[in-house]
């Protein structure tokens, strides 16, 4: 079977995030509510039994800076699969290459988790390809391994995410919202977020998750938080558009903005298509970043 299979690798938002004090090993854990939205990348796969291993391509709008070597996720996750599949004999070794094109349009650095969720659409669509059948755990375990935002987006929809963001609960589905995605000129690096968390003294700890969770069981309205935001706005391009949201937001009445992740991304949300055009129509002119009009999605429209 050559016949090429394509996958879609749907960004996410945080409504909520919660971040624990660093843990000796250096990490730290979170709490978060995590969101996916429809704006993604495009993985297709085509077997290549006559020529090993994994090549894989990196094309679209947000393909500067990406690696297409054995760095990538991707490449990564592929060479998993491909040597378990070896392994149980599914498919030769040598008979098991890939030929990967990744069309990126997720942006990097945003904190939209565009290559987390490129590596689990790659799993679940080389899990199909070989025949692997694995199960849900197993492909979880895989994702963990690769990185801690990964498992999620083997879920989607509207999840609970604990540990280092590799345990996860489903949770209802939060209301249908159309959302304003605004990645400023400068991105942030995760590791760079976290220092500049760990450098502020007496961070006091923060249970939005918890309380946002208590208020939906409750029918009360859920407060967005990210405990990113402060240290994101000391860098003057997110702190710009964050100004602009503000504005947006105070005069449409919508929620946010709020920092997706570690950032560099920022977000407003509303119920209203209208009210979102609207929105992309003011901030256009103002070019604080790259804007996407997108909405959120459930995990039944995911898969």
């Amino acid at each position: 079977m050559t016949t090429p299979i394509t996958a879609l690798a749907h960004a996410k938002i945080n409504l909520t995030l919660d971040v624990g004090p660093r843990r000796a090993d250096g990490y730290h854990e979170i709490e978060s509510i995590m969101q996916t939205i429809a704006l993604h990348d495009l993985l297709t796969i085509t077997p290549t039994p006559d020529v090993p291993g994994v090549a894989l391509e990196v094309h679209g709008p947000e393909a500067e800076g990406v690696p297409a070597d054995p760095s990538n996720i991707v490449h990564k996750a592929a060479v998993r699969l491909q040597k378990t599949a070896a392994a149980r004999g599914l498919i030769p070794g040598d008979r098991s290459g890939l030929h990967i094109i990744l069309e990126k349009n997720i942006p990097s650095q945003a904190g939209l988790g565009g290559g987390s969720s490129d590596a689990a659409a790659a799993l679940r669509a080389i899990d199909r390809l070989f025949g692997l059948h694995l199960s849900k755990s197993r492909l979880t375990e895989i994702a963990a391994a690769l990185g801690a935002d990964v498992a999620f987006f083997l879920t989607g929809g509207t999840a609970l995410a604990q540990g280092l963001g590799e345990r996860i609960s489903e949770i209802d589905p939060w209301e249908r919202h159309w959302l304003i995605v605004v990645k400023p000129p400068a991105g942030v690096s995760t590791a760079a977020a976290y220092a500049a968390l760990d450098a502020q003294d007496d961070q006091p700890a923060s249970d939005s998750t918890q309380q946002w969770l208590a208020d939906r069981t409750a029918g009360r309205p859920a407060a967005l938080h990210n405990d990113f935001t402060p240290t994101a706005l000391a860098t003057p391009e997110i702190l710009t558009a964050f100004i602009a949201l503000t504005q947006c937001a105070q005069e449409h009445n919508t929620l946010g903005p709020l920092l997706c992740g570690s950032g560099s991304a920022l977000f407003v949300a509303t119920r209203q298509q209208e009210t979102a055009e609207q929105i992309v129509r003011e901030l256009e002119p103002q070019n604080i970043g790259r804007l996407w009009l997108t909405e959120t999605l459930d995990r039944e429209e995911m898969f």
